[in-house]
């Protein structure tokens, strides 16, 4: 119930952050959120060493190591390519037959008068969790970066599990919010 009253709130925060910031501030976020994502894998990565713990068990003891150049470009295309797709997925959404399009009251919001909108706001949507996945994986990549600098690589599990916690809830709100974003208006409900 805390959730759905949460979400409510930033239900409001987000029309009014759809209403002030438009497409392009979400756009230019996700552009310096990705540079400096990119920069951030890079530059700390240089520090590693040559060989590096690179995945770790549910204790967060390292059970895995790889080369500090695989690491670093295999992080780099996890940080930029799986935001990267999802931001533009919606590009691609645009070009599919309607029946392959899974939103609430789909024939509404894909009628020809609504299409346009609906795109513009999955197009928003979708970029500002882009910019939260950015921003997990980053830290995903710091928790690796800090367990790498300890004589036995490890990453604390609370930190790791507290991170992904918040990261599901924000997500969990960001879901019911883009849902209540998609239900039909008053006048069109049956």
């Amino acid at each position: 119930m805390i959730l759905v009253e949460v979400a409510f709130s930033l239900q409001t925060f987000f029309h009014f952050m759809d209403k002030l910031f438009k497409q392009k501030y979400i756009n230019l976020s996700f552009l310096v959120l990705m540079i400096f994502a990119i920069y951030f894998v890079t530059s700390s990565s240089a520090n590693l060493p040559p060989r590096m713990a690179s995945h770790f068990n549910a204790e967060g003891i390292a059970d895995g190591f790889m080369s500090k150049e695989s690491y670093t470009y295999t992080m780099l295309a996890v940080v930029v390519g799986v935001p990267g797709l999802l931001a533009l997925m919606p590009l691609v959404l645009g070009k599919l037959p309607p029946s392959l399009i899974n939103i609430p009251h789909r024939e509404y919001w894909l009628a020809p008068e609504n299409r346009a909108d609906t795109f513009y706001t999955l197009n928003l949507w979708m970029r500002v969790f882009a910019c939260f996945l950015l921003i997990f994986l980053s830290y995903v990549h710091w928790l690796v970066i800090q367990a790498n600098a300890q004589q036995l690589p490890a990453v604390p599990a609370s930190d790791f599990y507290l991170g992904s916690i918040f990261f599901l809830v924000l997500s969990g709100i960001w879901s019911i919010l883009l849902l209540r974003r998609f239900k039909l208006p008053d006048a069109k409900k049956i």
